[in-house]
């Protein structure tokens, strides 16, 4: 390996950790409330998702249905959703964002304009072969995570 290719795996890897710290620190996004990386991305699915029951944000997140049903109910027990009765289907419930759950989501969607801003403005000037280029980049780093999570 050259020393510029190391230097590129070394600078993934401090992004991966600077990531990694950033999700576990909770943040106030206007609720008054501290929420985990974990919580504020399943409010962000519901918001995208409104009415979905556990079943299809399971499948929209790439979750185990288990794994939706402890968020929701954390969220939940923070005043971010409601869950009703589907009027279409008395088997399911569908999942809502609450008032409190908006002001969270549209707060997150802010967060990420702000703070990505200039990624935004970078990625946008880029040709569409340089697109390509990290996307197939973005596609192997993905693999080989698939790779490791299945060993």
């Amino acid at each position: 390996m050259s020393k510029r290719e190391v230097a590129i795996g070394e600078q993934f890897l401090r992004i991966l950790n600077k990531a990694q710290e950033a999700m576990r620190t909770p943040r106030d996004y206007g609720t008054g409330e501290l929420l985990h990386s974990a919580e504020i991305h399943m409010v962000m699915l519901v918001g995208s998702n409104p009415g979905a029951g556990v079943t299809d944000l399971a499948k929209a997140g790439g979750l185990t249905k288990g794994a939706v049903s402890q968020m929701l109910e954390k969220i939940e027990h923070k005043g971010l959703i409601t869950r009703s009765p589907d009027p279409e289907d008395s088997r399911r419930v569908a999942i809502d964002l609450t008032t409190k759950g908006k002001i969270a989501y549209y707060a997150h969607i802010q967060f990420h304009e702000d703070s990505d801003r200039e990624l935004y403005e970078y990625v946008e000037k880029l040709k569409p072969e340089q697109l390509d280029v990290i996307e197939q980049f973005l596609s192997l780093i993905e693999r080989g995570i698939d790779k490791r999570s299945e060993t």
